[in-house]
């Protein structure tokens, strides 16, 4: 193991993966026990025991994004959040793309973009939006 690389040799590879697709480490992602760090504004992942944890920093505050046992899924979640954050400095695939238009999010409502929200983390919406669901 080479000085301050203390993290598992999939997340040793991973990082060095995203130096070599031209991303920053702590300006646009962080893997934990790589050298770098964060910045407060990083996609970052771990590994606890057998789980892996995504999450993204937002003025250093962390909001969790997934937690897998899968390395594959962890790693394709990772790269495309990377290569997204890394894409509003003009780097990497998704430079000068618009993630919003993309991903179809300006073409919704606001009350579509809320429902949209739960849905894709699994969670019942908010009541006021159910009208149109059986029982309400």
């Amino acid at each position: 193991m080479e000085f301050g690389r203390h993290a598992p040799p999939e997340l040793v590879a991973l990082y060095d993966e995203c130096v070599a697709l031209g991303y920053w480490p702590s300006e646009d992602f962080d893997v934990r026990g790589m050298p770098g760090g964060s910045n407060g504004d990083v996609i970052a992942i771990r590994r606890e025991g057998g789980t892996y944890i995504i999450w993204s920093e937002d003025n250093g505050r962390p909001h969790e994004m997934l937690r897998t046992d899968d390395f594959t899924t962890a790693r394709e979640l990772f790269l495309t959040q990377v290569g997204w954050h890394a894409g509003a400095r003009g780097i990497g695939p998704y430079a000068g793309r618009n993630r919003l238009e993309e991903e179809g999010w300006t073409r919704l409502t606001e009350d579509e973009r809320v429902l949209r929200v739960y849905r894709e983390m699994g969670k019942p919406p908010p009541a006021y939006l159910r009208k149109d669901e059986p029982g309400e």
